[in-house]
C-alpha cells in the first residue's frame, strides 16, 4: 500500500495540553487587553489570588505568540483543579503501594478512599463548584474529588477568573487563550484552570510505507514475543479488563467495531470483546449515590462519542492502481472529513483485543459535542457560539478523545474497573511542566495526580515513550525539532511504565529470523521520510522527576530514565491493523504501549489464578505499577545492574530468561530535517548496548517467562 504520513493534531480545552516547543513570536499585532469590562471578579484586587500552576506558566509562552484580536463569543469545557488535602501524599502512596519493599505494598484504594484521604474536602469541592455556578457555569464532579469538569461561555469564564480571551497564532493556527493571569477570590479553593486552547498531546503513530507488507498477523506477534505459549497454557487475559484512553472514535454506526471484526476474519484470529465507555461526570446527587458519575449529561455539552467515520461520506482511500497482483491505496481521510485519530483508535483497540483475546477491552472516550469551529478557508480555529452555532464560514470541530483525555482518565479512576491502562500519546516534558500539568514532586500537577490515582487503585499504566528519539521538544512557530534532548510525558512519570520500540524480524510462523534491534533509522533502512520514523524509540532522562527507588537502586540513576521496556514499534515490522476496511502495517510506540498492556493482562490473569499471588478481595490480583517488578527481574543474575532486589519479591527467573537484551540501534539524530532554531553540530540521543539503555530500556519481554518470573506459574 502507498500511505501518506499524517500526525493528527486538533484543538482542546484540557489540563493535559501540550504546546510543542519554546520560543517564537513576540506579541506583534493588536495590543492585548488585560481584564474584561464590568467583571464581578476584578482580577488583581486585594481579596483575590492568582491561580498557581498551569495557567500562569502558560502566560510566559502566550507572551511570545502573535495576538490576533479578541476571541469570538463561544463555549468552553475545561477541567478545574480544586485544592486537595494532600496531593503529594497521593503520589507518594501510589509509589509505595507498588513497591514490594513497602509496608503499603498492594494495599489498593477505592475512589472514595482517595477522596477521603487525599482529594479535596467535600466542603471545598462544593464551594469551588458553587463559586463557578454563580457565574452561570455548568459544573460536574467526580467521586475522587480532584478536578471539576466545567462548561460555559468564554464570557462566563472571563468573569469567573478575572481575565479576557483573545485569539493568538500558534503553529500556524489560531488558538484561544486568556490574555492575562487568572484570579479567583482567596477564599475559593481553586488552584488551576487551563484557560488556553492549544495543540494537544500527539499520538505516537507511524503509518508503514512498504507497499507489499500488510503487517504481522496477531499470531505472528504473539509467537514472536511468546504470548502464544501463554495462550496455550490458558492465559489469554480472561477476567482481566484493559482500558484504552481513546484518542478517536472506535465504534461504527452499526454499534460495533467493523475493523476489529475484519481483523479477526482476515487473519482467522480470536479477539477480545470491545466496549466503548463514555466519560460522564455529573453533579453529585442521591440519584447517582453522590458519586458524581452516571449517564452523559447533555447540559455539559458531553455526549456519547460519534461513529468512527466522524462525518457523512468519509472516504479514507482513493484507488490509485488496481491489478491482479494487488491494489494500492492512498489515504485521503483529512480531505474527506474522516477523524484523523481513527487510525490510532484502531491500532490501540486491535492490538489489545488480538494480543489478549480473552480480556475485556474498555475503550474510554470523551466527547464534547459543542466546542470548536474550523474555518475551511483560512485554517483558523474559533470558539463556537453558546448556542452551538459556528461563525459564518466555519464548520463544527468537536473535541474528542485525545483532545479531552482528562475526562477519560478521571472516568477510569471513578470506575475502578480497569486492571491495566494504555495511553499512546504524549508531549514534551518541559512544556508539560511549563503549563503546570506536571510540577515538582512536592507540589504535583494534575497529570501526576491522575497517574498516581490509577496506580493507587492497583492499575498498571503503560505509556508510549515517543517516536522522536531523544528529540521530543519542538519549536512553537515551525513545529520543527528544537535540537535539545527532551523526554515525553506521561511516559516519564515514575508511576508509569514507559514503553519504547524495537524492530523484530519474523518469518511467517512468527519465529525470529535475525536479531531484535532498537527501532531507529539504521534499523528501518532510512525510515519513511518523516522525522519520527527517522529517529525512532523515545528515551532519555527526565528533567523533572528523580528516579524512583527501584530504578535508582538498579541503575544508580539520579533522575528518572526511560523507557522501561520495549516492544515492536517499527512500521516495517509492525502489526497488521485494519483501517477503514483495509489492512496495513502501523508502527510507532503507539503500537508497543497497547501490546504491553495486553501482555500484562496475561500476567494478571495468572496472578488471579494463583493462590500465592492473589491476595484476595475484589482487586487482590492487581500488581500496581509493574516497574518495581521489572527492575527486580533485571537485577536478578545481572551483574550490570547492581544488587537491587525488592524486599518481599523474589523473581522466579532472572533477566536473561525474561528479557531480550537489545544491543544494537540508537535514537540519535543530527541534523534534523529542515532548519533548527539553534544549529546542532553533534548527535543528540543514546545508543543501545548490554543491559539497560535509554533506547529500549531493559529490553523486550517474553510473555511466558514474564508470567513465571512474576507469579511463579510455569509456562512451558
Amino acid at each position: 500500500m502507498i500511505r501518506t504520513t499524517a500526525k493528527a493534531f486538533a484543538l482542546l480545552a484540557t489540563a493535559a495540553l501540550i504546546i510543542s516547543g519554546c520560543g517564537g513570536g513576540g506579541h506583534s499585532g493588536t495590543s492585548v487587553p488585560t481584564t474584561p469590562n464590568a467583571n464581578k471578579n476584578t482580577g488583581g484586587s486585594p481579596n483575590t489570588t492568582s491561580l498557581t500552576g498551569n495557567f500562569n506558566f502558560g502566560q510566559a509562552l502566550i507572551s511570545k505568540l502573535t495576538y490576533q484580536g479578541p476571541a469570538k463569543a463561544g463555549s468552553m469545557t475545561i477541567p478545574v483543579m480544586v485544592k486537595m488535602q494532600n496531593a503529594a501524599g497521593l503520589v507518594q502512596y501510589a509509589q509505595s503501594a507498588s513497591n514490594p519493599a513497602s509496608g503499603n505494598y498492594r494495599r489498593w484504594l477505592t475512589p472514595s478512599q482517595i477522596a477521603a484521604q487525599y482529594g479535596a474536602t467535600a466542603s471545598d469541592y462544593a464551594n469551588a463548584a458553587k463559586y463557578l455556578q454563580s457565574y452561570g457555569l455548568r459544573v460536574a464532579g467526580w467521586p475522587q474529588r480532584e478536578i471539576l469538569t466545567v462548561s460555559g461561555s468564554t464570557a462566563q469564564f472571563a468573569q469567573a477568573f478575572g481575565t479576557s480571551f483573545g485569539n493568538y497564532t500558534f503553529m500556524g493556527k489560531k488558538i484561544v487563550a486568556a490574555n492575562s493571569a487568572a484570579h479567583v477570590p482567596s477564599t475559593v479553593p481553586i488552584v488551576s484552570a487551563p484557560l488556553i486552547r492549544a495543540l494537544p498531546m500527539r499520538s505516537y503513530l507511524i503509518h508503514g510505507n512498504n507497499s507489499v507488507f500488510y503487517g504481522y498477523s496477531p499470531q505472528q506477534m504473539a509467537t514472536g514475543f511468546d504470548s502464544y505459549n501463554a495462550w496455550r497454557s490458558g492465559f489469554t487475559g480472561a477476567s482481566i479488563s484493559v482500558a484504552i484512553i481513546g484518542t478517536g472514535a472506535v465504534i461504527n454506526s452499526d454499534g460495533k467495531s467493523d475493523d476489529l471484526v475484519s481483523l479477526s476474519s482476515y487473519w482467522h484470529a480470536q479477539v477480545a470483546s470491545l466496549t466503548q465507555v463514555n466519560a460522564s461526570p455529573q453533579p453529585a446527587s442521591t440519584a447517582n449515590g453522590n458519586t458524581g458519575t452516571g449517564a452523559v449529561d447533555p447540559t455539559l455539552n458531553l455526549a456519547p462519542a460519534p461513529p468512527i467515520t466522524g462525518s457523512p461520506g468519509c472516504a479514507p482511500y482513493v484507488v490509485v492502481n488496481g491489478s491482479d497482483t494487488g491494489t494500492e491505496y492512498i489515504e485521503n481521510y483529512q480531505q474527506s472529513g474522516c477523524n484523523p485519530e481513527d487510525g490510532e483508535a484502531q491500532l490501540d483497540s486491535q492490538s489489545v483485543a488480538s494480543l489478549a483475546p480473552g480480556a475485556n477491552v474498555l475503550f474510554y472516550q470523551a466527547f464534547n459535542q459543542n466546542e470548536g469551529c474550523f474555518n475551511t478557508t483560512t485554517g483558523d480555529y474559533d470558539s463556537s457560539a453558546t448556542t452551538g452555532a459556528c461563525p459564518s464560514g466555519d464548520v463544527g470541530q468537536q473535541y474528542e478523545g485525545i483532545e479531552i483525555a482528562d475526562d477519560s482518565i478521571q472516568q477510569v479512576i471513578a470506575d475502578n474497573t480497569a486492571d491495566a491502562v494504555t495511553m499512546s500519546f504524549g508531549g514534551p516534558e518541559n512544556l508539560n511542566y511549563a503549563y503546570g500539568y506536571i510540577n515538582t514532586p512536592a507540589d504535583p500537577g494534575p497529570g501526576q495526580i491522575e497517574m498516581a490515582s490509577m496506580v493507587a487503585e492497583g492499575i498498571a499504566v503503560f505509556a508510549s515513550s515517543g517516536d522522536d528519539g531523544a528529540w521530543e521538544c519542538f519549536d512553537p512557530s515551525t513545529g520543527l525539532p528544537q535540537g535539545t534532548a527532551c523526554a515525553s510525558y506521561p511516559a516519564s512519570d515514575p508511576n508509569v511504565v514507559a514503553v519504547g520500540g524495537v524492530n523484530i524480524p519474523l518469518d511467517e510462523s512468527g519465529n525470529l529470523t535475525g536479531s531484535i534491534t532498537a527501532w531507529a533509522d539504521n534499523t528501518t533502512l532510512g525510515g519513511d521520510g518523516s522525522f519520527g520514523n527517522n529517529v525512532g524509540s523515545g528515551g532519555g532522562v527526565s528533567t523533572v522527576f528523580p528516579a524512583p527507588a527501584w530504578q535508582a537502586a538498579a541503575l544508580s540513576a539520579p533522575m528518572r530514565w526511560l523507557p522501561d521496556w520495549s516492544l515492536d514499534a517499527d512500521p516495517n515490522t509492525g502489526p497488521s491493523v485494519f483501517y477503514y476496511g483495509y489492512p496495513e502495517a502501523i508502527g510507532g510506540t503507539s503500537a508497543s504501549a497497547p501490546a504491553s498492556a495486553a501482555m500484562w493482562a496475561l500476567v494478571l490473569q495468572a496472578c488471579r489464578s494463583s493462590s500465592t499471588c492473589n491476595k484476595g478481595g475484589a482487586t487482590g490480583y492487581r500488581l500496581g505499577n509493574p516497574a518495581p517488578l521489572i527492575y527486580s527481574i533485571y537485577a536478578k543474575s545481572n551483574t550490570l545492574s547492581g544488587a537491587y532486589t525488592a524486599a518481599g519479591f523474589t523473581p522466579q527467573l532472572g533477566y536473561s530468561s525474561v528479557f531480550y537484551d537489545v544491543q544494537w540501534g540508537d535514537n540519535q539524530a543530527v541534523p534534523a530535517p529542515g532548519p533548527l532554531p539553534t544549529p546542532v553540530q553533534t548527535p543528540i540521543g543514546y545508543n543501545s548496548g548490554p543491559g539497560y539503555d535509554q533506547v529500549t530500556g531493559v529490553g523486550a519481554p517474553f510473555a511466558g517467562h514474564l508470567i513465571q518470573a512474576v507469579t511463579g506459574t510455569t509456562v512451558p
